[in-house]
């Protein structure tokens, strides 16, 4: 048997924090918000470019994100970690692992497992720390119950401020905040192979300006509209299997959907939050 030991973090971990009903936990600074994404972004570009041997994690999210005395983060839990490819762009597994609300479309509808799929989840981690918000809430008004959803038209918009966590009162680094919306929106492209790499992500993240730029027009030239990675014709049912085990859906299985035409990301949910009696 193998087991992992790990030092005993009093803070508790980023789900905690962000949205504990406790009167005991108080709310996240700001600078401690930015200070926990340039940090898990560090781990991850460490993974993912300067391991001897590229690591996927595969279940970035915010309960396995730990907090140290000075609330540093540290990225936990490599049960789901797995190599990563070397000599091809992307693996194929039909055992979907991870938690709904962080996976990439890809790799739930598809199985393709590549480092992009942590940027992704990375993209809703972003999210929570902006908007104080769930990946899923089932507490929130019927139809806005995927945080990426509710968060994109903000995000494409540029109404920032009001998917801000209200918790801040407004006491925010506005340079810091378009830089942490910028990269998290990137993250959160739907096509994995327009994605950006996690080294990118932290060269937003730290401001270095031509990097910015150059994302910012690579952006606006590149939007979720044209991506062609929709739902497939055939039955993804193994794929979707795990994705949906953190919702308490009494409805029919997915294979009852209608899949005449290939649905988009946003289609499906959608279609899944409507026929959904349980998640109000």
């Amino acid at each position: 048997m193998l087991l992992s030991a790990y030092d005993f973090l009093s803070k508790g971990n980023l789900e905690e924090n962000l949205h504990s009903k406790s009167k005991e936990k108080s709310v996240l600074p700001w600078e401690v918000r930015f200070q926990i994404a340039v940090g898990v972004a560090e781990a991850l570009n460490y993974l993912h470019n300067e391991c001897p041997k590229p690591v996927i994690h595969r279940d970035v999210k915010s309960s396995n994100i730990l907090l140290t005395e000075d609330l540093e983060p540290q990225l936990c839990d490599f049960g789901l970690a797995i190599w990563g490819p070397t000599t091809a762009s992307f693996l194929m597994d039909t055992d979907v692992v991870g938690t709904f609300g962080y996976l990439a479309p890809e790799y739930f509808m598809y199985g393709k497992i590549s480092d992009k799929i942590d940027v992704y989840a990375f993209g809703v981690v972003l999210l929570e720390l902006l908007s104080g918000r769930k990946p899923i809430g089932l507490e929130t008004t019927k139809g806005q119950e995927s945080l990426v959803m509710w968060a994109k038209p903000k995000l494409e918009s540029g109404n920032l401020k009001s998917m801000l966590d209200p918790n801040l009162d407004g006491s925010i680094d506005e340079a810091q905040m378009h830089r942490m919306a910028l990269a998290a929106k990137l993250c959160l492209t739907q096509a994995a192979r327009s994605r950006p790499t996690m080294n990118q992500i932290l060269s937003i993240l730290n401001g270095e300006e031509g990097k910015l730029e150059c994302r910012k027009q690579d952006d606006s030239e590149s939007q979720d509209d044209n991506d062609d990675e929709v739902y497939p014709d055939s039955s993804a049912e193994s794929h979707l299997n795990l994705a949906f085990l953190d919702v308490n859906d009494n409805s029919t299985s997915f294979s009852s959907l209608d899949q005449s035409s290939p649905l988009s990301v946003e289609e499906y949910l959608k279609k899944r939050w409507s026929r959904s009696s349980s998640l109000e």
